[in-house]
């Protein structure tokens, strides 16, 4: 046993004598890069040769931004509970989702309307700079309760964008008529809207509760400008579509 022992001894050392030293790795050394700031502004000259290849497009979309399309009678700037901007783009939704089939009333969000369309001519950049969002139009269905529930939340964040539909709040109490009937929670409804409102974007929850049955592929900022174009002039009027008192 005592031999047995004295020979795994030695073989252990001989194995661990054998093993090869750890490589020492060298550590990269810090150095100083010196660097010089340069202001982009204004005054730099373009590149001719940059200046070249991109003009063309420039020339292509300035065109284009600048066609002017249709003009506004009114500043239309968004707001609560209801605003002229809001409803132009509402009325464009519902006009629109209506080519493909039955739409109760439209409903969308102030936050995707990111500029105002100031009286006078109305360009195509003025759409973009309106709606600069991929945002297509969709429609959905919502029971009677989900409704209910939407017109609550829109009364408790002061109004949203609508177009079909009139909600008016007195002291607590909500009335809401959608076309000409009275809202009824027994029935089913059909609402048009944008894609992001229905797939847990903007502050409206009880969207995201709806079931999209028709996305039209049609991109909210195309649907202005054709309505646009078809109507050539906009003269909106505040109609009360959304009262809290």
């Amino acid at each position: 046993m005592n031999k047995l022992k004295v020979i795994l001894i030695a073989v252990l050392l001989t194995a661990i004598s054998c093993q090869t030293p750890p490589v020492s790795t060298p550590q990269p050394k810090a150095s100083m890069a010196l660097a010089t700031h340069t202001a982009v502004t204004s005054k730099i000259p373009a590149d001719p040769a940059v200046e070249k290849i991109i003009k063309p497009y420039r020339d292509q979309l300035r065109k284009e931004m600048t066609t002017v399309i249709g003009k506004s009678e009114v500043d239309m700037v968004r707001g609560n509970p209801e605003s002229l901007l809001g409803d132009f783009v509402a009325d464009v939704i519902l006009d629109t989702a209506r080519r493909f089939g039955h739409v109760d009333f439209a409903i969308t969000n102030n936050g995707g309307l990111r500029a105002p369309v100031y009286k006078g001519n109305i360009t195509v950049g003025n759409m973009f700079e309106l709606m600069p969002f991929g945002n297509r139009i969709v429609i959905a269905k919502f029971t009677g309760e989900q409704v209910e529930a939407l017109i609550t939340e829109i009364v408790k964040k002061h109004g949203t964008p609508v177009s079909g539909v009139t909600i008016v709040s007195t002291a607590g109490i909500v009335n809401a008529t959608v076309g000409q009937e009275k809202f009824d929670p027994g029935k089913t409804y059909t609402i048009a809207t944008i894609d992001y409102l229905m797939k847990g974007g903007g502050e409206l929850n009880s969207m995201w509760t709806g079931t999209i049955i028709k996305d039209t592929h049609v991109l909210l900022r195309e649907a202005l400008i054709a309505y646009v174009k078809k109507h050539r002039v906009l003269h909106p009027q505040i109609e009360g579509r959304i009262i809290i008192q």
